[in-house]
């Protein structure tokens, strides 16, 4: 039995070494050699082709984070199909039948698919979310309790990195409600409470001149006058005004720091304006031991 195996063995390798299948293995063997050369030379171009489309015209911002955020993308999302192509291209080359491991890959990926719906769901998600262009990388977005920078969108999730460092990684399908702070414009609001018995009008026109000399110093961020709204609440112990301006995006926060200390600063300067809020407690004696305390409904002596 094994001298038999042994003499099958030695007749199969003595048949790929004659020239015919020599010839015939080498040719499949540079063929397929070529199919890898021209992918990356395809890859190549493509990727070429793709910064130059969506190079950014200009200096406007929004060609920028465009081009930053489609332009990983489309490079991956080509260099997957060329992949495919060379594939196909590789299995005909040696004699395999593509067309079947085809039509199993369809079926196996509709079962799939059954079984995926929240990761198809994020991929079609991510792709209205691209082709819609509600957010991009540059973007500050608010998703429920985060809110950061967008770093990188893919088609299946969004990567945002939080002010304190964190990188928050959400799918694409979970994006359904979101803030986008860095569109067209933001506003500033600054809310300031002073005691009931504070001047209001003086306290108004302190908050209006601070608004204007920040507006004067700052005409690259701000994009209209100060705005003061009156009052806004009425609280326990103060009254609460609001100062808002509109600026830029992303320009609120170093706005409002700024506006804070300056109406802290003016306030200071007039200090009758907005005194500092009190709360006003009555004590009552206890009674003395042996005797009844007197009910709440008693006259006042």
């Amino acid at each position: 039995m094994i001298p038999r195996v042994l003499a099958d063995l030695r007749e199969a390798a003595q048949g790929l070494l004659t020239p015919p299948s020599s010839l015939i293995i080498l040719g499949r063997i540079g063929g397929i050699a070529l199919i890898v050369l021209g992918a990356a030379v395809a890859i190549r171009l493509t990727t070429a082709l793709i910064r130059q489309v969506l190079a950014p015209r200009g200096d406007r911002l929004l060609d920028e984070t465009r081009a930053r955020t489609l332009q990983p993308l489309t490079e991956s999302l080509a260099r997957y199909i060329i992949y495919f192509i060379a594939l196909v291209m590789v299995l005909r080359e040696v004699n395999i039948d593509a067309t079947a491991i085809l039509a199993s890959a369809g079926v196996i990926g509709l079962a799939i698919g059954f079984g995926a719906q929240n990761m198809i769901r994020d991929i079609l998600s991510g792709f209205f979310l691209l082709f819609e262009g509600l957010v991009q990388v540059g973007d500050v977005i608010a998703v429920g309790e985060h809110a950061g920078l967008v770093e990188r969108i893919g088609i299946r999730t969004t990567q945002i990195r939080k002010f304190s460092g964190e990188l928050w990684t959400i799918p694409n399908g979970q994006l359904q409600v979101f803030g986008n702070l860095n569109r067209d414009f933001m506003r500033a609001i600054v809310d300031i409470g002073i005691a009931y018995e504070g001047d209001i009008n003086r306290a108004l026109g302190v908050l209006q001149r601070v608004g204007e000399t920040w507006v004067a110093e700052y005409p690259e961020i701000a994009l209209g006058p100060p705005e003061v709204q009156g009052i806004q609440q009425f609280r326990e112990t103060e009254v609460t005004l609001r100062l808002a301006l509109k600026v830029k995006p992303l320009e609120q926060w170093a706005a409002e720091r700024e506006l804070r200390k300056r109406i802290k600063l003016a306030f200071d300067r007039e200090a009758d304006t907005v005194p500092f809020p009190r709360r006003i407690t009555y004590f009552r004696p206890l009674p003395e031991p042996g005797k009844k305390r007197p009910s709440s409904d008693a006259p006042p002596r």
